[in-house]
């Protein structure tokens, strides 16, 4: 048979088996997510806008719903058209690889997107919460936390920058800056609420790249709608700029903090100007397919990656859809893991930061997986981290 959504190449992860993260992530960690989401819209709600106000209970009882055919293990069901560009490609995944499965019997790659793409359906066919995005406040919430962190890196950029020592150990830099990269990734808001700064030091890594002049220009590649909680849409690159330079939001900043956090902004700014970064999105990134299908699927977009010197993906979730999310040994090699993204014509040097957040690792030595004990929270915990990579076939 061919590798397909419901046939990876490899047995798939399913919540229905009860030894997986999958399970967990299904009876509990899903209710939790729709709950907050639930809770954000009725903070939201305000006396004096009846119109929306109404909406906004349509919202949160249709996210209830939501919760009830998961907890019911009811048969998926097609997403309402929201008018969106994917909506074909996702009911036509869900008719023809997934239609007699419920929440728990279809794969947990396609049935945890598919969550996802229910809850933006329903907030997007209304009249005033269309682009409200029920994830924001966390995210919000979690840059507030961050703010020494915040100041520190931009206070540290700056120094290295106004020292001209960009290139003065230069590896030691490159691998703190990457350490960042990675474990804020270790902070996904879909399991520890309120607290992280994943964007902020992936553009501080980013700017380091360009400011060092290992690379000319970058490709931030961000979602087309809200998704997994935590990552990033144009809003949120918009808000993150803007609040840079907030000083409200930084009352407590003293002046050099402030002038600094404003040159960062003036600079990143420059650069998506001048077309060092840019700011592209594609509903690939959001869809119900692995990276295995990337070529087929999104044509343009493998095009696009195929021109560039190097592609990296962050995260746990792409991670998942790298490897095709199902059973591999721990000792699997990682190029094969990630098949046509190793081997097609043109592939391009791959590199993955993923903390783990699921049970899905590959490219491990052989023994590490008996030194870390039979039990298998190890690769669900966030406790530890990969960094791996492929030459492509360039």
């Amino acid at each position: 048979m061919s590798v397909n959504p419901a046939n990876p190449p490899r047995p798939a992860l399913r919540a229905a088996d009860q030894e997986v993260f999958a399970h967990i992530t299904a009876t509990h960690r899903w209710q939790d997510i729709i709950n907050k989401a639930i809770d954000n819209i009725r903070d939201s709600l305000h006396f004096s806008e009846i119109d929306k106000n109404e909406e906004g209970k349509k919202i949160m009882a249709s996210m209830e719903e939501l919760i009830n055919q998961i907890q019911r293990k009811d048969k998926l069901i097609p997403i309402e058209d929201d008018g969106r560009p994917d909506i074909i490609s996702w009911n036509d995944a869900l008719n023809t690889y997934f239609k007699d499965e419920n929440w728990f019997t279809a794969t947990w790659l396609f049935a945890e997107c598919y969550l996802y793409r229910r809850i933006i359906s329903i907030i997007t066919n209304t009249k005033h919460w269309q682009n409200y995005d029920p994830y924001f406040r966390q995210k919000e919430d979690a840059f507030r936390v961050s703010f020494s962190s915040i100041i520190e890196f931009s206070k540290r950029i700056d120094e290295l920058i106004s020292s001209q020592k960009l290139k003065i150990n230069d590896r030691i830099i490159f691998y703190e800056l990457a350490q960042i990269s990675l474990w804020g990734n270790a902070t996904d808001l879909s399991m520890l609420p309120n607290f992280g700064f994943e964007l902020y030091g992936d553009l501080i890594f980013s700017d380091w790249l360009i400011q060092s002049g290992y690379v000319s220009q970058v490709y931030l590649h961000i979602k087309p709608i809200p998704w997994f909680v935590s990552d990033t849409t144009l809003d949120d690159f918009k808000w993150l700029l803007k609040t840079l330079k907030n000083n409200d939001f930084f009352s407590s900043a003293s002046e050099i903090e402030k002038r600094s956090l404003e040159k960062l902004v003036d600079r990143w700014q420059s650069y998506i100007t001048n077309s060092k970064w840019i700011i592209t999105s594609d509903f690939f990134w959001t869809s119900p397919y692995s990276f295995w299908h990337l070529e087929e699927k999104a044509p343009e977009l493998y095009a696009d990656l195929c021109k560039s010197h190097l592609v990296i993906f962050k995260g746990d979730l792409n991670y998942r859809k790298l490897v095709y999310d199902c059973k591999w040994e721990t000792v699997t090699p990682f190029k094969k893991a990630i098949g046509p993204l190793a081997n097609s014509k043109n592939a391009p040097p791959l590199l993955s930061l993923r903390t783990g957040k699921s049970d899905v690792f590959v490219g491990l030595d052989d023994g590490v997986e008996k030194k870390l004990g039979s039990d298998k929270s190890w690769m669900y915990s966030g406790k530890y981290a990969v960094i791996q990579f492929s030459e492509g076939n360039k």
